[in-house]
Order: C-alpha cells, then sequence, then structure tokens
C-alpha cells in the first residue's frame, strides 16, 4: 500500500528550503501531498502569490529538482480559520493521506487529535530561507538566486510579482494619507 505524508504551507514564494523538506519527506514515504494553504488570499505584501501562481511554481521547482511527478501532489486548500474543525476540512479536500510532516508544535497537535502520526521536519537554514526576506529581496529587486530554483526567480518576474508588490506598497501608502486610511491606522 502507498504511504503518502502531507506538508502544508503558503509557499510565498516556493523556495529552496521548501524543497529541502519536501525532499525529506520523500525519503520516508512513497507519495506527498503538497498542500498549498490560504488559497483564496493573494495580492497582499504577506501572500502577494496566487493560488494558481504557486501551484506553477513549486511545480516548476520539483520538476527541476528531479521528483517524479507520480510522487507527489499539489492541492491548493483554503483555510477556514477554526482551529477546530481545520484537519477534517482538509481531509475532506485532500486525497487520503497517513502522515503529517512539519514543525509547528500546535499544528502536529491538531492533526494527532485526528489520530494522524505527525513526524517533524528540520529547518533547513531557516535563517537563510525565510519567506519574508525572500519578499523583501524581491520587492528591493534585489537578487534571489541563493534561495529560489532559477526558474521560479524568472517567473516571478515574469508574473510581475516585484511590480504587483511594490504597487500593493503604493497602494497602502496612498491609502494612509487618506482620511479613512488615517482612522483605520489609528484603531
Amino acid at each position: 500500500m502507498t504511504t503518502r505524508g502531507l506538508i502544508i504551507g503558503r509557499y510565498q514564494p516556493p523556495h529552496l528550503g521548501h524543497l529541502a523538506v519536501i525532499q525529506h519527506a520523500l525519503e520516508q514515504v512513497d507519495e506527498v501531498i503538497v498542500g498549498i494553504a490560504a488559497a483564496q488570499i493573494s495580492h497582499t505584501l504577506k501572500n502577494p502569490l496566487t493560488a494558481g501562481e504557486r501551484v506553477e511554481l513549486m511545480r516548476v521547482m520539483l520538476d527541476n529538482a528531479g521528483i517524479d511527478p507520480k510522487r507527489y501532489w499539489i492541492v491548493p486548500t483554503q483555510d477556514i480559520m477554526d482551529n477546530a474543525l481545520w484537519v477534517a476540512h482538509l481531509k475532506r479536500l485532500l486525497p487520503r493521506f497517513d502522515i503529517f510532516f512539519g514543525n509547528n508544535p500546535f499544528t502536529d497537535l491538531l492533526f494527532s487529535e485526528y489520530g494522524i502520526e505527525c513526524r517533524t521536519t528540520p529547518m533547513f537554514e531557516r535563517e537563510k530561507f525565510e519567506a519574508s526576506r525572500i519578499r523583501d529581496l524581491i520587492i528591493k529587486q534585489k537578487s534571489v538566486e541563493d534561495f529560489l530554483d532559477t526558474d521560479v526567480a524568472r517567473l516571478l518576474k515574469e508574473f510581475g510579482i516585484p511590480k504587483r508588490m511594490r504597487g500593493i506598497i503604493e497602494s497602502d501608502k496612498n491609502f494612509e494619507n487618506t482620511n479613512v486610511g488615517s482612522e483605520l491606522a489609528n484603531l
């Protein structure tokens, strides 16, 4: 019987640290589901990419790493903002999985409450592969080649992500200068 694991993340953007975690999981299971979390959120500084863009970037990165497409599933999942129901929600959306791979004790608790085996993944150079840092480099149009697959970096430019992120910053600045923006900032 095929053993299948689940790894879930926002992948904003998918980086080489994510790749290392997926490869680590594939050493232990036959297949892995890569859950694209918060699929409904995009066009913010923390979540600039759409679910479709993240799926495409993840696929390119895994293909370039030589991972057989028969060994992974990439599935967008929407957040429901209800911790008690989140795992049931994922089980409803995703193909069957036996093991959850993560490194957050609270998330492990949620999966273990549903009787799902949890395995901890190493934090592969976490200080280097931190998505907020990578997003900051993208905004500043600095090199991200040490953090991203070459084709992922290229596609981010093709998708217009640096421009999108700078546009979000400009829009936020303009909003803050309005009466409504000033009032909301004081809340």
